[in-house]
């Protein structure tokens, strides 16, 4: 892991160098901007602390630069100014799309800067862009899929599929603690999206044999976006497989999407030609909205999830998402409403005739083979239908907590919901708790409904794969013998126990009336 300081004082520079090479990290200090541009280039660091007061520059001239370079790693902002001019840098670099990890006041203390260098060489030596591309290769990735609705009448208009990576050591880690590794190497950040493309298609596929046949949306990088053959690849590797373009949808970031660069707009305008659908995502909290809105060719809004979380109880908030879901429709685009976690918030964007919705109030992430069982339930009324059990995302909202991720910095996640919608003495849930009880639900309605289980009852697929499952085949192996993605194996795996009440292989086994000797 590299470190790349930038102060005008020799001192400062020697200090920081000498901390972070106690914590394990490689250091590097720079006194002018020349010889800061030229280690940016030759040696990209991982970790950047820059002083505001530079002499013949200053931190926020800098703070463009990167932003123009597209700079992905940490950022440390240091300064001898007082408080608000350190929040106001804070402010800017977010909006600038950069990964701003602390701000420190000068005199520095060492401990201080010593608690901010450690977790991140921790964060690096576990989830190293080398780590997830072994991790990509060894299919240690998974994706759930987000429902996206319309409530009256309910409608699921799209899905949004949401990696995850299942860490050995780490257990099962959200994006957001990996990804600030990925984009600082364009090879892992396109491996990555190249797998969520692959795995979404499968995912698309098992799901239009079930009967459920909607777009999905993935997310993007601005990364991707320096390969100008991204377009034709992706109607490739649709077509190949017999999606329709125009089922996908590739949503980036406001900030991502303000850069003005010549080879991001030729690339985007391309993959609408293509005819695949493009978002734009946290709709609402950059300076550039609506430079990127006019410039690109987005067909979706995604408003952003601070303004949904206070629309019930903020003036300001109800009048800025009324703006524009209106702006939205005026320029005939659809608008998506994010984090909507309450009855409230819910009914308060009907009345501005939203176009969708995405949130815990309506589902929790899930893995692809709920979706169907969890549809069923939504679509008949289960949220209100006292027969049928409270679905968990009901008992959960997206207001931000007090977890952290493996940095230490804080993230977004669900917590508890407001008292109007859940009992005093429902415990908070996490995410991965979410989503156990939602695929606990789904295997219960799906027990309800069970008759006397036997191979009947799989599909001509699921019996091929449970089969060569049975003859000691794995997972990759059956995935050649089918000429199958491994992806798509995994989920008619997991279809087959489900339709089979089947807690392992050895259960699924016996309820399919298999056995390791039938090959008929």
């Amino acid at each position: 892991m590299r470190l790349l300081v930038f102060d005008d004082d020799p001192a400062t520079g020697r200090l920081i160098a000498r901390i972070a090479a106690l914590v394990g990290i490689e250091a590097n200090a720079v006194t002018d901007v020349q010889s800061f541009r030229q280690r940016l280039r030759d040696a990209p660091p991982q970790v950047i602390v820059l002083d505001l007061q530079l002499g013949a520059t200053d931190g926020i001239q800098q703070l463009r630069y990167l932003a123009e370079q597209q700079y992905a790693g940490a950022l440390i902002v240091m300064s001898g100014f007082d408080a608000r001019v350190l929040a106001a840098t804070a402010v800017l670099a977010s909006n600038l799309g950069l990964n701003l990890v602390a701000t420190l006041s000068k005199p520095l203390e060492v401990e201080t800067l010593e608690e901010v260098l450690q977790p991140l060489q921790s964060a690096w030596h576990l989830l190293s862009p080398q780590s997830l591309l072994a991790a990509i290769r060894d299919d240690a990735l998974t994706l759930d899929f987000q429902p996206i609705v319309k409530r009256r009448p309910r409608t699921l208009n799209k899905l949004e599929a949401l990696v995850r990576w299942d860490h050995p050591t780490l257990g099962r880690i959200p994006p957001a603690d990996f990804l600030p590794a990925a984009e600082t190497d364009r090879q892992v950040i396109d491996a990555l999206t190249d797998w969520v493309i692959g795995a979404t298609v499968d995912a698309y596929l098992v799901l239009r044999e079930l009967g459920v046949c909607v777009p999905i949306g993935v997310n993007i990088s601005t990364q991707n976006l320096h390969d100008l053959s991204l377009p034709d690849r992706l109607a490739q590797r649709l077509g190949d497989a017999g999606m329709p373009t125009t089922d996908l949808c590739l949503e980036l970031t406001e900030t991502a999407a303000s850069r003005d660069t010549a080879r991001m707009m030729d690339v985007l305008t391309r993959v609408r030609l293509k005819g695949v659908q493009l978002a734009i995502d946290d709709f609402g909290t950059g300076y550039s909205s609506l430079k990127a809105l006019r410039q690109l060719p987005f067909s979706t809004v995604k408003i952003d999830r601070s303004f949904i979380a206070d629309m019930a109880s903020s003036r300001d908030s109800r009048a800025i998402v009324k703006s524009i879901i209106d702006l939205a429709a005026n320029m005939e685009m659809e608008s998506v409403a994010e984090g909507v976690d309450s009855e409230a918030t819910a009914a308060l964007l009907e009345q501005f005739d939203v176009g969708a919705m995405q949130g815990f109030l309506i589902a929790a992430p899930m893995p692809v083979e709920a979706i169907p069982a969890w549809l069923a339930i939504w679509q008949a009324g289960g949220e209100t239908d006292p027969a049928l059990p409270l679905s968990p995302a009901r008992r959960v909202g997206s207001r931000t907590d007090t977890a952290t991720n493996v940095a230490g910095r804080p993230i977004e996640g669900p917590a508890v919901a407001p008292a109007e919608s859940m009992s005093t003495s429902t415990p908070a849930a996490t995410p991965d708790a979410v989503a156990s009880s939602a695929r606990q639900l789904v295997l219960e309605v799906l027990q309800e409904q069970r008759k006397p289980t036997d191979a009947s009852m799989l599909s001509a697929r699921q019996l091929e794969v449970m089969q060569l499952l049975t003859e000691g085949c794995s997972v990759k192996q059956i995935a050649r013998r089918l000429d199958l993605g491994i992806g798509t194996v995994k989920v008619h795996l997991s279809r087959a126990y489900s339709v089979l009440g089947a807690r392992n292989k050895v259960e699924a086994v016996m309820r399919a009336g298999l056995t390791a000797a039938r090959t008929e």
